[in-house]
């Protein structure tokens, strides 16, 4: 049935499928403000979807919203690479998969389990913990954790989800692809100590200081321009939990004696001295887990 709608229905039922997959609710002002339809015209278009996939979204009086099924199953193809850009810049043209060639590309090892994301941004919107299978070196093979998650984020390399782990009583980053399996916990109240506005971390932002490193003296001005510099220096801000993980991704030597070597090494953290943070043990050149 799917294959016999026009491109304009499709988009539609993926916007309704978008917002209640990764939401978790889905209304019929969703579609109204997004594509400046009628009422009439909306409830028409859940109908459609209804009647495509019934079990997917169950109406809720109480809220006047649809409730996405943890079991649900989606029914429009969608971009991976579209499902991330919208969730981290906002609505975009077209959430439909791409046909045409591309002219840019990014490159990537892997996607993320679109099902798993999907779990925890609902819980993100719908402020509820979740217990998660998670893969890391000390249990391989996967150990139980609840976490309580607030928002996610790409590191260069990675997509990960930023939330309070209850069992180590602090806010971690977990990378979304270690995620096996998760389970929500929507009877579960969250905390105040274990909401965003308590991660110090993520609301600080710190200052970066990067220049050209000092063994590349010679070309350093080509540098400066590429990395648009001011006065040799480029000045970035960003929040302190995701630091280490821009200065690892962009490989930049954070040592306090700029000491590392390489071609793929060009900058260098010149405030490096003067900046502590947790995750500054990502970086290049750091080598001290107290910081």
């Amino acid at each position: 049935m799917i294959s016999e709608l026009s491109g304009y229905q499709k988009e539609l039922l993926a916007h309704i499928e978008f917002i209640g997959r990764f939401y978790g609710v889905v209304s019929r002002a969703d579609l109204v403000k997004r594509f400046d339809i009628s009422e009439a015209s909306a409830t028409r278009t859940f109908q459609l979807y209804n009647s495509i996939a019934p079990d997917n979204l169950i109406y809720r009086p109480n809220i006047r919203r649809y409730e996405w099924q943890d079991n649900a199953s989606p029914v429009i193809e969608v971009s991976i690479n579209k499902c991330l850009s919208t969730l981290t810049d906002g609505f975009g043209d077209s959430f439909a998969h791409a046909t045409d060639k591309p002219f840019a590309v990014k490159n990537s090892l892997f996607h993320v389990n679109l099902d798993i994301l999907a779990g925890i941004t609902r819980a993100i919107k719908r402020k509820y913990p979740i217990v998660i299978n998670y893969l890391s070196k000390s249990s391989p093979q996967g150990a139980k954790r609840q976490i309580v998650p607030h928002s996610i984020a790409d590191s260069g390399l990675r997509w990960h989800v930023r939330g309070f782990d209850r069992k180590r009583n602090e806010f971690r980053d977990f990378v979304i692809n270690r995620i096996s399996a998760l389970e929500p916990c929507k009877t579960d109240g969250v905390l105040p100590h274990e909401e965003q506005a308590a991660d110090k971390a993520w609301s600080t932002i710190i200052e970066l200081e990067l220049q050209p490193h000092p063994r590349l003296a010679n070309i350093a001005p080509m540098i400066e321009f590429e990395y648009q510099m001011m006065s040799g220096v480029l000045k970035k801000q960003v929040k302190e939990a995701l630091a280490g993980y821009l200065l690892d991704s962009w490989n930049i030597d954070a040592s306090p004696d700029a000491s590392l070597s390489g071609e793929h090494i060009m900058l260098h953290l010149k405030n490096s001295q003067q900046l502590q943070f947790s995750s500054k043990r990502l970086a290049p050149g750091i080598y001290d887990d107290s910081v």
